[in-house]
């Protein structure tokens, strides 16, 4: 909890004179470290690295991140909020190793599959039953809305907009009719 607190407060910090595109090149930048080509170049170095701490608590969940992201253990940020999540993922300081970044966002990647598999279910059902998706662009705004900054700016800049145009057209896809305002 306290280097969670920690890394909320570097990030408050971080991010308060960042625009929309410098979180989201800071966002890309970080997704390449963790699980693109950066890190797969790097990975043995990835796997021996230890955190600078005497917190058997600590190394331990470090050790568990890299056997997770070697496929030989439990993900140890199972069920982590994803705002807690995105503080580890995007914690550049090196308080945190970068396998425990890596498998920070694998949480996150698990959560949001979670959540896409549902809401597409309840899209489909929405379809079926009214031949609208209005509903679903409203679930998919929320879940937009409720996302970190950082998350948020790694979409378009006009995707809550067009969601917003989407969801007050009311189309109905059986009847190829507007049934809101457009």
């Amino acid at each position: 909890a306290h280097q969670l607190s920690e890394s909320a407060i570097r990030a408050e910090t971080a991010y308060a004179g960042l625009s929309r595109k410098e979180l989201s090149e800071k966002a890309a930048a970080t997704q390449n470290i963790i699980g693109g080509t950066v890190y797969e170049a790097n990975r043995a170095v990835h796997n021996i690295e230890i955190p600078d701490s005497g917190d058997a608590e600590r190394l331990a969940r470090a050790s568990d991140a890299t056997k997770f992201v070697n496929g030989t253990g439990k993900n140890p940020f199972k069920d982590l909020s994803r705002d807690r999540l995105d503080l580890i993922i995007y914690d550049d300081s090196g308080r945190y190793t970068v396998n425990e970044r890596r498998a920070a966002s694998g949480e996150v990647g698990r959560q949001e599959y979670e959540w896409r598999k549902t809401v597409v279910a309840k899209a489909q059902d929405e379809y079926n039953r009214t031949g609208k998706l209005t509903h679903f662009f409203s679930d998919i705004l929320e879940h937009y809305k409720s996302l970190p900054t950082i998350e948020q700016a790694q979409y378009p800049d006009a995707y809550e907009g067009q969601l917003e145009q989407l969801i007050e057209l009311d189309y109905n896809y059986l009847t190829n009719k507007v049934e809101g305002k457009g």
